[in-house]
């Protein structure tokens, strides 16, 4: 796929997830992904096969619904690079929370093979899940 096909498949991957849509993201996983997610929070850790990575999105939005405002998704031959601001809520208590985000996706044959996540405020967004059960 060209640079433009994987920053494509990037975008409709993010209203995918929005959309609840899990077969399109099923489908886009590759079945070994690994998701890395920073921080020191009931989120963190490495998430690693498809259906790891389908449960922590699952669990991602029993705990808070996220809002994405993209800013750009840029992509080379190897990776695409998401630029977003993220609005979460918390189901629990409405609390809410705002971070700019960036996304390194390495993509293979149309799927997702790896994705780190890196946030501008790790330490605040561990502390807007403080009290989540894990």
């Amino acid at each position: 796929m060209s640079a433009q096909e994987d920053a494509e498949l990037v975008r409709r991957g993010y209203e995918a997830f929005i959309a609840g849509d899990m077969e399109w993201l099923n489908d886009h996983l590759h079945e070994n992904v690994v998701w890395h997610v920073p921080g020191h929070n009931v989120t963190s850790g490495d998430y690693r096969g498809r259906e790891s990575v389908l449960g922590f999105f699952a669990k991602s939005v029993q705990i808070a619904l996220p809002e994405f405002e993209m800013h750009d998704i840029v992509a080379s031959d190897d990776h695409v690079v998401a630029l977003s601001t993220i609005r979460w809520r918390r189901n629990d208590n409405d609390e809410t929370f705002e971070d700019r985000v960036g996304q390194v996706f390495h993509l293979l044959d149309g799927q997702v093979v790896e994705v780190w996540t890196m946030g501008e405020d790790l330490a605040g967004f561990d502390a807007f899940l403080e009290g989540v059960a894990p």
